[in-house]
């Protein structure tokens, strides 16, 4: 398994629209590869982004994540990512920039929509391909008029519902034959860890997500990559960790 850094994402799926993005990480060629293996290559790529959804997490709830590891062992890759932040905010801005957050300087929700860097969906949208995000109201905003299509979801109390809310919208837009990229990001598993609630719950629910989301992107013969952003809020995370670098998953596949 190899192991990478989230800031190759970006360049990857620049390298592979065949755009250009500003960011010294370099493009993941083994992706590259099993991506124009496929025939017919793929037209749409789908990027979600499970938040605390840790290297960790991955192996500890394999039972509860069973859709999520079928698809690495049907034909899929896997790759142990380095974070690049403790915070959702800075690690998504760096997933969809390739640039570390000292360099896109989006380090809170305050910072969203504020940054002249342009991400990876602005970029393609750009240069004639339409992109798709299905987010948290917040980080929606500053991209209406920027891209196609825009899914902001209000932030509420029932994650369960805002997830599912996210997966619809994931799914309904996939039926726009012009799109290219979609970016949504489901928060099931962050909201129980901070919450202390029972994560095998949240493991199931967000399994049965991704299990949608899979057999959507199937049908449109796409390509899915599914990662965390930074590692869980859990106590014991930190004492057993030491100073080695977090890491979370990257799986890529074609469902």
């Amino acid at each position: 398994m190899q192991s990478i850094s989230l800031l190759q994402i970006a360049s990857t799926l620049a390298e592979f629209f065949e755009v250009h993005l500003t960011s010294q990480a370099r493009a993941v060629e083994q992706i590259l590869t099993f991506a124009y293996s496929r025939k017919p290559i793929p037209q749409v790529v789908v990027l979600i982004v499970i938040d605390s959804f840790d290297f960790r997490f991955y192996s500890d709830f394999a039972d509860e994540l069973k859709s999520i590891h079928e698809l690495v062992k049907r034909d899929g890759l896997l790759f142990e990512c380095e974070t690049v932040s403790k915070h959702t905010t800075p690690a998504i801005g760096s997933i969809l920039t390739g640039l570390k957050p000292e360099d896109h300087g989006i380090l809170t929700n305050d910072d969203v929509g504020k940054s002249k860097i342009k991400s990876i969906l602005e970029i393609l949208e750009d240069e004639g391909k339409p992109t798709a995000a299905a987010i948290e109201t917040k980080g929606a905003k500053p991209l209406l008029g920027k891209i196609s299509y825009v899914f902001a979801i209000d932030d509420r109390e029932d994650i369960f519902e805002y997830d599912e809310l996210i997966k619809k919208h994931t799914i309904s837009v996939l039926g726009k034959q012009d799109l290219r990229l979609v970016f949504s990001h489901l928060r099931a598993i962050d909201r129980f860890a901070h919450r202390g609630w029972d994560l095998s719950v949240a493991a199931k629910v967000t399994d049965e997500n991704i299990r949608a989301i899979a057999n959507a992107v199937g049908e449109r013969n796409g390509l899915l990559f599914i990662c965390g952003d930074h590692e869980a809020h859990l106590k014991d995370r930190q004492s057993s960790r030491g100073k080695a670098p977090a890491t979370v998953p990257l799986i890529v596949c074609c469902p």
